[in-house]
């Protein structure tokens, strides 16, 4: 398994260690945003994602990894696992 930092692909220099892409033994890239899995491009190019949410730098990690805006991502299918269910209902998710 390897790891690298994301690089921006606009003006910023750095994203800081806060976007890092894991790649598998499969070829499987997961990208990561604040240790939160966010998006997952498969070897054979299809995208899965693993995050329901959306903020602007999260947004901005993702537009990097994959070149999705807040539109495509959010079209994308998501099945909301329990812990994202219960932080919903909390209030701490979609602030």
């Amino acid at each position: 398994m390897k790891r690298y930092e994301l690089a921006p692909n606009g003006t910023q220099k750095s994203f800081y260690g806060k976007a890092v892409v894991e790649i598998d033994n499969a070829g499987n890239e997961t990208l990561y945003s604040y240790n939160t899995p966010i998006i997952k491009r498969l070897a054979n190019g299809s995208l899965v994602k693993l995050w329901g949410g959306w903020s602007n730098t999260t947004g901005k990690h993702i537009k990097a990894f994959c070149g999705l805006n807040k539109a495509g991502f959010m079209k994308l299918e998501h099945e909301t696992t329990p812990q994202e269910k219960a932080a919903a209902y909390n209030g701490t998710l979609y602030r």
